[in-house]
Order: C-alpha cells, then sequence, then structure tokens
C-alpha cells in the first residue's frame, strides 16, 4: 500500500483527502473505511484522520453504521459550478428537442483536465439505455464526445469542414453502448463542450449513426452561435 500524494507540488494532506472524495466517483455510496482503503491506497487511520475535517466542513457525512456518504458542500459547489457556465437556459431545451426527435439519450459534456464532465442531460423514454447520470466524470480518450472534445481542446481552427465536426463510437466506453457527438464552440472559437446523442449499439446502426451525426452537429452549430461563435467562423450544413 502507498501513501504518496497524487501531485509532487500539492500539498500532502489536501491530495489524500481529494483522493478519498475521488473514490466515490462511479458509486451511489455509502462506502466503507475499508472500501475507501482498498480505492484510494491509503491506510485507514490516515483516512480516519481526514474524514474529521471532510465532515467538519460537509464534504462528507459518517452514517449510523460507520460508513461515509457524500455531504451536502459538495452539492453546493455542484451547483455553483453548473450555474458558473450559465449554459442551461442554452443547452436544455436543445437537450430536449434531441431526444424528442431521435428517442435517444442526449447529454452535454465539457472538458475538465483528462475527463469529460456530464454537465446537462435529458434521458428518453427507453427501457434499454446508457446509465450516465449528471456531474458523471467520464475519460476524454473513449467515446464519441471524448473524441470532440479532444479533437478541438485548443478551439475552432480556420476552414473546418463539416465532416471534421462528427465523431462516432461503438462499444468504446460500454461494449454495448454507442454515441455520436459534434464540439460546441463559443466567443472567440473557444471550445465550450460537446453534445452526444447516445443509447445501445443495436439501436445505433450505420443508418442510425449518419442520421444522428447530422442531428447532433445541426444543433451543435446553432448552439455554437448562440454561445458567440461567429457564423463564418462555422461550416454550412
Amino acid at each position: 500500500m502507498s501513501e504518496k500524494p497524487k501531485s509532487a507540488m500539492g500539498v500532502l494532506a489536501v491530495d489524500r483527502a481529494l483522493t478519498i472524495l475521488d473514490a466515490f466517483r462511479g458509486t451511489s455510496g455509502p462506502l466503507s473505511l475499508k472500501e475507501m482503503s482498498e480505492r484510494t491506497g491509503l491506510y485507514k487511520s490516515t483516512i480516519l484522520r481526514l474524514l474529521g475535517s471532510l465532515e467538519t466542513f460537509g464534504y462528507v457525512r459518517r452514517l449510523d453504521n460507520g460508513s461515509y456518504t457524500l455531504g451536502p458542500t459538495l452539492a453546493e459547489l455542484g451547483a455553483v459550478y453548473r450555474g458558473s457556465f450559465n449554459l442551461e437556459a442554452h443547452v436544455q431545451p436543445v437537450l430536449d428537442r434531441i431526444v424528442a426527435e431521435t428517442n435517444e439519450n442526449a447529454s452535454f459534456y465539457v472538458p475538465e483536465r483528462d475527463k469529460r464532465i456530464c454537465l446537462f442531460r435529458s434521458e428518453a423514454m427507453q427501457m434499454i439505455r446508457d446509465h450516465i447520470r449528471v456531474g458523471d466524470a467520464l475519460d476524454a480518450n473513449q467515446g464519441a464526445s471524448g473524441k470532440a472534445i479532444t479533437a478541438f481542446l485548443d478551439g475552432l481552427p480556420a476552414g473546418v469542414q463539416a465532416d471534421d465536426l462528427t465523431f462516432s463510437s461503438v462499444g468504446e466506453r460500454h461494449p454495448d453502448m454507442a454515441a455520436v457527438a459534434s464540439p460546441v464552440f463559443g466567443m472567440g472559437g473557444r471550445l465550450v463542450g460537446s453534445l452526444t446523442i447516445s443509447g445501445p449499439k443495436n439501436r445505433f446502426g450505420a443508418k442510425e449513426r449518419k442520421a444522428y451525426a447530422r442531428t447532433v452537429l445541426r444543433e451543435a452549430l446553432a448552439l455554437s452561435v448562440r454561445l458567440g461563435a461567429l457564423p463564418g467562423s462555422l461550416p454550412t450544413v
């Protein structure tokens, strides 16, 4: 078991505390002390000391059975994070429109270091669908949305073509799921995030992916203009 900090330039106690919070990713909580130790590689005694501070500031809550769950402070910060983008009023209607047109799930991802964060989402009325939640952090190097974000991290290049702005994936993030995505830009051509349509790969054949790619590109271009991208810098479809 190693107790090395994640960042050589960081403060050891802070790195460890954040590692504990990261252990809750991909879970519905709560976690026991043993589970946190297994997920973080930290000693239980170290975790217990840091949990005291995290609990004081509301980042975790101790349950009666001795396990821990995330605390209300994180929900508050999540709301601040979402609000800081001032995007929901623009993005959510687009996602709802995509779902109404395709009957598949629609999501909006933003880049965060080596991850892509699901910031907004609209669910289709399908029994079988992908289960992504707002706030989930996924690998930026996988999936259609990850490709769209990674390809345009430096912003919108001059002379970009429509075909350059659509991405697809089949079985990359999950063997049974597929997706199509397009990047969304803002003022100065900066990357804001990506729009994605996703669902089971048996409903995403070549014909469907082509149709969904047209839909997501159309909506991504229109959203980019609303967010400040110059229409002349974007391809027409």
